[in-house]
This record gives C-alpha cells, sequence and structure tokens, in this order.
C-alpha cells in the first residue's frame, strides 16, 4: 500500500514560510513518498498569495487561535500519516524521515520532544526555558502523559487517531490544545512516541503566545488533572 503524507502547516503573519516550504519538497523528494502541504492561514498580509503561487493549497482559516488551525487542517488533510509543524523554521524539516521511522514502530502519535536524548533547544534565553520546563511538569502532573515534551507542537498524527476525535469537546483554541489533544489520545489507548528534534527560535517574525495563552494552558492542566482524579473514583 502507498503512504500518503500529509504536511500541514499554519502561516498565520509567518514570513519565513517560502524558506520552510523550500525545505520541506528538498526533504522530501528523496524519501519518494506521496505528500502534499496544506497551509492554514488567517494571514493580514500577502501570505495567502506567496503560498498558492508556490503550488501550495491554502485553507482560509474560519475559526481563532492555533488550536483552531490546527483543528481545521487535521479534519481538512488527507493524508494516512499528518504531521503539523511551525512555519517559522524553527521546527526543521529534515526532522521528517525520524517521525516517519518512529510511527512504523506501531506509534499512533509521535512527537518532537527537545527533552530526550539528541534534543535541543537555540536561541532560548533563560525566561523561556523555565516557562517551557514549569509547564511541562505541570502538564504531565495534571494530564498524566508520560512523555517529555507535551507541549511540543511539531507532531504525526495518524490519521486513525485523528478519526476517532471528536474535535467539538475540546475546550482550548490557543497553545493549550497541545496539551487537550494528547490527552484525549492518551485516554483512547493510542501509543504516543517521541522523536528527538533541534528547535531554533525563530529569526523572523513575532512569537504568538501570550499571558492568555499561558493561563489557558495551565487552567487545562488543572482540568484535566481534576478529570483524571473523578475517574480514579469510579
Amino acid at each position: 500500500m502507498n503512504l500518503l503524507i500529509s504536511i500541514m502547516i499554519p502561516t498565520r503573519n509567518e514570513p519565513a514560510v517560502e524558506s520552510l516550504i523550500s525545505k520541506i519538497k528538498n526533504v522530501m523528494k528523496p524519501l519518494n513518498i506521496e505528500y502534499s502541504i496544506l497551509a492554514v492561514d488567517k494571514s493580514d498580509d500577502n501570505t495567502q498569495d506567496k503560498l498558492r503561487t508556490l503550488g501550495i493549497k491554502v485553507l482560509v482559516q474560519k475559526s481563532i487561535g492555533l488550536g483552531g488551525a490546527i483543528v481545521e487542517g487535521l479534519k481538512a488533510s488527507q493524508g494516512d500519516l499528518v504531521f503539523v509543524m511551525d512555519a517559522d523554521l524553527s521546527h526543521d524539516p529534515k526532522f521528517i524521515p525520524s517521525f516517519i521511522e518512529k510511527s512504523k514502530e506501531g506509534f499512533d502519535v509521535v512527537v518532537g520532544s527537545r527533552r530526550i536524548e539528541g534534543g535541543e533547544v537555540i536561541g532560548w534565553g533563560l525566561y523561556r526555558k523555565m516557562v517551557s520546563g514549569i509547564a511541562n511538569f505541570i502538564g504531565r502532573l495534571g494530564s498524566g502523559l508520560k512523555i517529555s515534551d507535551i507541549t511540543s507542537g511539531y507532531r504525526l498524527y495518524s490519521k486513525t487517531v485523528i478519526e476517532s476525535l471528536d474535535f467539538q469537546d475540546f475546550k482550548t483554541s490557543g497553545y493549550a490544545f497541545q496539551i487537550e489533544v494528547l490527552s484525549e489520545v492518551m485516554n483512547k489507548g493510542f501509543r504516543i512516541g517521541e522523536v528527538p528534534i533541534i528547535f531554533n527560535d525563530r529569526a523572523e517574525g513575532k512569537s504568538k503566545l501570550s499571558k492568555k495563552d499561558i493561563f489557558e494552558f495551565l487552567m487545562t492542566s488543572v482540568r484535566l488533572g481534576f478529570r483524571r482524579f473523578v475517574r480514579s473514583l469510579s
């Protein structure tokens, strides 16, 4: 059976997206695997025109937030395996083959981890590292997830996982979606694996992580923890 790969990229106001597309094509060409790239965009610049000029399919985002963009993209992707990656070059396409190989070991979701051997973060200051570390600790504590990097957005989902999720039940629209979806995947009994990635802080554009996103992430962790506690009593 021929494998079809979908690569989904939220591209709102991301100036480096053309460079990312070029890198993806260079990585995918020698793999001899059928693939497609889908951009989910809500930009207020000419990003959509640039993407269409490159022959990339563009889905105009109707929802709000990063979580909303990911949900719309996952629903629209047709691949047997669906990648989700940031458009700011922080997620290097050179790691795509290692995700695919990990999925062949029977993992339904593969997360690119900055926190296991071989993983690394380049360009973050102490504050950003502290925020990420605390978020991962609290998120794992609340959700019960055992993987090292639950906040990483560089992921590979199997079509089976996507079709099993009822996205209408999700309560988050921002970065907290990353932990909520993994929690649901775990609760459904799917296998979650990790591969090391080197994460490079963005060189262009501005981070969309806000204090509101951080608060939503913390509250989501608490909510998932409470739900786990209630389930343990039944």
